[in-house]
């Protein structure tokens, strides 16, 4: 008997050590995939990720453009000089035809900027579960009638309630008509998205002296002018993200973050919600929250359930669901197995990396390649 368990219990720290591995060896995976699909995006045509996804990207990435180009080019106009000809504040004034893109693309632009690439595959990806969910709710009478979220946005304690209906209203702006995924202004990462944004308003430029406008420095400081209201403007307003998190902690409060409303938001499709119910369970940032749901590989998935916290159950229906929803019976079962073999304590030290200053972290990772 003795001797039975013995062989049981290294069974299990062998399945506990490899799914450590797993997630290590995911996360370099990650950024070897990250760096894949910006060569695809930004011109290398030796390289292609799955297509579908890498046209909704840029498609992502172009509306994004299209709306900075927009809001840039209607707050200059009231500031360009005087002797600015007719037919250039006639195209600068005609939002249906594009300014910046053009310059962006006709110039051969394709400074890579990973970051940006990153959070738009995080968006597209998000949105995938997102359909994938409520497309699978739909078929689930009870889900249809009585949704968390629209409960809690009336529920009794006004923290939960005004968290809730902030994250339904900025849900409803992050997808358009068509159910494709947006990504508005607000939820890039603020560095990103003044690269963004002083990009476009550099190509804005560009174009406008294409046209041989006379009176650079006047323009300049015009363009210069209303980028930098443009980026005070949208840092004033929380990202999705925090949104997300600010729910989480009044539920955190209330007591009603539990394993049951963890899957209930994956199973309605609020999943920026789920994950941020996980990352304050686990200890960590979002983003790092992000990586580790999104993960093809799956095994960051199973460290960041057990370090949560999340019990047996309520793991195997959002390993169902995550990272894509598509896993065969088998790869189920088998991260359900590594899902038990692995303790709580050793997904709290695997995950120890993740609850670093993700710049001190990211030094750690460089320094050993």
């Amino acid at each position: 008997m003795a001797s039975s368990e013995s062989s049981s219990g290294a069974g299990s720290d062998g399945t506990a050590v490899a799914v450590v591995a797993g997630a290590a060896r995911a996360t370099r995976a990650g950024r070897v995939r990250l760096e894949g699909l910006a060569r695809d995006l930004f011109g290398d045509d030796g390289v292609r990720t799955d297509e579908a996804r890498r046209t909704r990207i840029r498609a992502v990435l172009s509306d994004l453009i299209r709306t900075i180009d927009g809001r840039l080019r209607r707050d200059l106009l009231p500031r360009l000089p005087a002797d600015v000809p007719a037919d250039v504040l006639m195209m600068l004034g005609n939002m249906t035809v594009p300014v910046a893109q053009p310059m962006l693309d006709g110039e051969g632009d394709r400074r890579v900027d990973h970051a940006l690439v990153a959070v738009l595959a995080r968006r597209v990806d998000e949105h995938r579960l997102v359909v994938q969910a409520r497309t699978a709710m739909t078929q689930d009478l009870e889900l249809v009638q009585r949704p968390l979220l629209a409960g809690l946005a009336r529920h009794d304690d006004r923290t939960v309630a005004a968290a809730a209906r902030v994250m339904i209203e900025r849900e409803a702006g992050r997808q358009a008509r068509f159910d494709e995924p947006v990504l508005p202004l607000e939820d890039l990462p603020a560095a990103v998205r003044a690269r963004l944004i002083w990009r476009v308003a550099a190509a804005v430029r560009r174009w406008i002296a294409r046209q041989h406008v006379p009176a650079a420095a006047a323009i300049d400081r015009a363009v210069a002018a209303v980028a930098g209201g443009l980026l005070a403007t949208v840092a004033e307003m929380p990202d999705h993200d925090t949104v997300a998190i600010g729910l989480a902690r009044a539920m955190l409060r209330t007591g009603l973050a539990d394993d049951a409303g963890t899957v209930a938001f994956a199973v309605e499709g609020h999943v920026a919600a789920a994950v941020a119910g996980l990352a304050l369970r686990a200890g960590i940032g979002m983003d790092a929250a992000w990586d580790m749901v999104l993960d093809p590989d799956g095994a960051r998935l199973l460290v960041l359930l057990r370090a949560a916290g999340i019990d047996r159950a309520a793991a195997a229906a959002l390993i169902l669901r995550w990272p894509d929803g598509a896993a065969s019976f088998d790869a189920i079962g088998d991260r359900m197995a590594a899902y038990d073999a692995l303790s709580v304590g050793a997904a709290q030290d695997a995950i120890d990396l993740y609850r670093l200053d993700p710049a001190y972290a990211a030094a750690l990772e460089a320094a050993a390649r």
